[in-house]
């Protein structure tokens, strides 16, 4: 019994939930009912305007668009064109892509080696239980930092792009004119029979004939029309003398006819003036006329792309980007062909190749990197002398045991690399020796106009057309393709290599009608490194003070007050020190620290004898 209650009461419970489910199937099935349609509805209703914010159907770059029919997209290519050359985004990425130099990073840098070397071995590092003892290198990294000049790769080049335009001009057609019987009026003047037809335009007669069609007699009638006189029987074409007679648009042409040979019987003029309105004579007047017209006349107009001053550059040569030939235009439904040699120039006014200068060393050291660029000179949006700050790095390593995640320095070796490197005894010499040279500059002067390190101007000739750079800063030694190059450019260009010189900037030397043609580098030049050094990077970088522009350099010596102010210490006397190194054997810092040590010893020695 107490099984068939049960029974019966899982069997109320499954009805019950299948009654459930079955209320649940129809809710939804109903909601789903009345989402139908809505989709569709709600795309057909979409308001852009309400949703996205400043939404616009006619956008101001609809303008560029000609439609599916237009052969082209001149007003977005000048768009795009103008916002290259002048907005700071396009001149930007101009520079980029076309003016900057490539700086990669070498996968063989101090910095990227290092974290390889810690990855290859992270297994000794991060295991703490390894109780043995192992030899590892141990390194540290040294960095320092160089500034040198370069050229980078320019081209200056303006683009020039025809387009079809066009003029009306006041000029002349012949037009033949053939005005019908309806458009003659027809009246009596007495017995004679008069007639007359407007002019249909305005212009000069070339020639004029009278077409008289007639199914009856017309008896000798003596007619006079346009300054000729004639007699008509019968149907006729006349020519008449009208030949020069000038004419206004809606101006009447007289004429009158007389039967009779010109006695007008009258009866019959009455009988011919009748016909002549009803149409049984009919006259159709034919006028070859020379009138004014407007002529479209097709011009090849030129638009110029140019974002430097060309005026101050030399022209080096064109080239045709958009080959010539024939072009159609339709204006006021007649095709006009247009030939042009070229439809697209590219003037190439400064072609400059790339010259490593005094970053040619840091630029193939795989430890060395870009960190800091500063345009010298810029033409537009083009860099054409850049000074470059390059950090290098140099891997100082040592021998030494892990033992149990222990560093152990069994021979000191790896101790030492706390402070073995030279260059602060190189750094110390370096600015001795500059505060040396400048008490040496102004040891002969007066004390009115006190200066050191004085340079001097020099120039050289720029690339044109059909001769060589001589303002190259390497290939010297060679003079391959540098024969026209005075004995003052080549003498700066081993001054270049040597690192004497300062660049200062670009001028026009020579003009003709306001057209350059031939440009100038100018450049201070000194007696040595450490002037260099201290000129370039001291009164440049930390003064501020300009060595001038191209045409007016100013390679005056530094005053006292100024060296005072000069920070030696941030200076990089790198380049000096190959100068420094030539026979002589520069201490490191550590051994430096080893003498001093023994000579304190040594002295406390001595003073202890001395007191037994």
């Amino acid at each position: 019994m107490k099984r068939v209650v049960a029974i019966i009461v899982v069997a109320f419970m499954t009805l019950g939930a299948v009654g459930q489910a079955s209320d649940k199937y129809s809710s939804g099935k109903q909601f789903a009912d009345s989402l139908k349609g809505s989709g569709s509805g709600v795309l057909n209703n979409f308001q852009p305007g309400e949703v996205i914010p400043g939404y616009t159907e006619n956008p101001p770059e609809t303008g560029h668009y000609g439609g599916v029919t237009s052969s082209g997209s001149g007003s977005l290519e000048s768009a795009g064109a103008g916002a290259l050359n002048s907005s700071g985004v396009g001149q930007l990425t101009s520079e980029v892509m076309m003016n900057r130099p490539k700086d990669p990073i070498s996968m063989d840098a101090p910095f990227l080696s290092s974290g390889f070397d810690i990855q290859n071995k992270a297994d000794i590092f991060a295991d703490g239980t390894y109780d043995h003892c192992e030899a590892v290198n141990v390194s540290k990294t040294e960095i320092t930092s160089h500034v040198c000049e370069r050229t980078p790769a320019v081209e200056l080049a303006c683009m020039r792009k025809a387009h079809i335009g066009g003029r009306w001009q006041e000029g002349v057609r012949t037009e033949t004119m053939v005005i019908p019987h309806a458009r003659f009026t027809f009246g009596r003047a007495g017995k004679r029979i008069t007639f007359s037809v407007p002019a249909p335009q305005s212009g000069t007669v070339l020639q004029a004939r009278l077409d008289i069609m007639t199914n009856r007699a017309m008896l000798n009638s003596r007619m006079s029309f346009m300054n000729t006189t004639f007699n008509v029987t019968w149907s006729q074409q006349v020519s008449l003398n009208a030949s020069g007679m000038s004419l206004k648009e809606g101006q009447l042409l007289n004429g009158e006819s007389c039967s009779g040979n010109g006695s007008c019987t009258g009866t019959v003029d009455n009988i011919l003036f009748d016909a002549m309105r009803t149409g049984e004579i009919r006259l159709t007047l034919t006028l070859v006329m020379q009138v004014a017209a407007q002529e479209w006349v097709p011009e090849v107009t030129w638009t110029e792309s140019c974002p430097f001053n060309k005026a101050e550059e030399v022209l080096q040569g064109s080239q045709c980007t958009e080959a010539g030939g024939n072009r159609v235009v339709s204006v006021g439904g007649k095709n006009h062909t247009v030939y042009s040699d070229c439809w697209a120039w590219k003037d190439i006014y400064l072609n400059q190749e790339a010259d490593h200068g005094s970053c040619a060393a840091y630029m193939k050291n795989p430890a060395c990197t870009v960190s800091r660029t500063t345009c010298l000179e810029k033409n537009g949006s083009a860099c054409l002398q850049e000074e470059v700050v390059f950090s290098c790095e140099k891997k100082i390593s040592g021998e030494a045991q892990l033992c149990g995640g222990q560093l152990v320095c069994a021979n000191g070796e790896c101790d030492a690399l706390e402070n073995n490197h030279n260059n602060g005894f190189g750094k110390a010499v370096s600015a001795l020796a500059a505060v040396t040279a400048a008490a040496k500059d102004v040891a002969g002067m007066n004390d009115v106009n006190v200066r050191a390190f004085t340079g001097k101007p020099v120039q050289c000739r720029m690339a044109i057309a059909g001769f060589s750079n001589c303002c190259k800063d390497s290939g010297w030694g060679q003079g391959i393709g540098l024969a026209h190059c005075d004995s003052e450019e080549k003498a700066l260009g081993k001054a270049k290599e040597k690192l004497l010189t300062v660049y200062v900037g670009t001028y026009c030397s020579k003009k003709a009608l306001g057209v350059c043609l031939q440009k100038k580098k100018a450049y201070c030049q000194f007696d040595s490194k450490l002037a260099q050094i201290v000129q370039a990077q001291g009164r440049r970088g930390q003064l501020g003070i300009s060595f001038g522009s191209g045409e007016h350099p100013d390679c005056r010596g530094i005053t006292v007050d100024e060296l005072q102010s000069l920070k030696f210490d941030r200076m990089d006397f790198s380049n000096f020190y190959s100068d420094l190194n030539a026979g002589t054997t520069i201490p490191s810092d550590s051994e430096l620290e080893e003498r001093v040590k023994e000579q304190v010893a040594s002295a406390l020695q001595q003073s202890a004898g001395k007191g037994q």
